[in-house]
C-alpha cells in the first residue's frame, strides 16, 4: 500500500512558457532534454522534469509529492495527466529556465531513477494570459514522484 513521505507546495516563475523540477546538484539539467514535437505538457530524463505551461509568464500553483510506491491518480479534474521517468540525487526542488529557484526542497530518499505522475489544470485559462504578466495561482499542477 502506498503512502505519502512528504510533500510541498511551492511556486516558481514561469519563463518562456516552462520551469523544472531540478535536482539540487545541477550536475545534470532537465533543461537539456529536447522539447518533444508538437504540443506537449512534460519530459523527465536526468536530472529531474521539464514542464510545459500553457502561458508564457506567470507563477503557477505546484504541489510536489514523494510517495514510498504508486500513489492513486489525484481525484478532481485536470487537463492533462500523464506518467514518465527521471533519474534524481538527493533533494529536488522548482528551478526557472533561467536559474532562479526555490528556497524549498523536497528530499529524495531512494537516489535514482522515479516515476512522476504529471497532473496540470486550469491551462485553458492560463492560456489566455498575456504575456509577461506575472499572474499567479492560475495554472495548478501536481508531481507525484515514487522509486521506479
Amino acid at each position: 500500500m502506498s503512502s505519502l513521505v512528504t510533500a510541498l507546495e511551492d511556486t516558481i516563475v514561469v519563463e518562456y512558457g516552462q520551469f523544472v523540477v531540478q535536482e539540487i546538484s545541477m550536475l545534470r539539467s532537465p533543461l537539456a532534454l529536447p522539447d518533444p514535437v508538437g504540443d506537449w505538457v512534460a519530459v523527465g530524463g536526468p536530472g529531474g522534469l521539464l514542464l510545459h505551461s500553457a502561458a508564457t509568464d506567470h507563477y503557477p500553483l505546484v504541489r510536489l509529492e514523494l510517495w514510498n510506491d504508486a500513489p492513486s491518480t489525484a481525484s478532481g479534474y485536470w487537463d492533462h495527466v500523464l506518467e514518465l521517468t527521471c533519474d534524481v540525487q538527493s533533494a529536488v526542488r522548482l528551478q526557472s529556465v533561467t536559474a532562479e529557484h526555490s528556497d524549498h526542497t523536497l528530499s529524495i530518499e531512494q537516489p535514482g531513477a522515479h516515476h512522476a505522475r504529471v497532473h496540470v489544470g486550469n491551462r485553458d485559462e492560463a492560456a489566455e494570459l498575456d504575456e509577461g504578466t506575472l499572474e499567479s495561482g492560475i495554472e495548478r499542477w501536481l508531481i507525484q514522484l515514487w522509486p521506479a
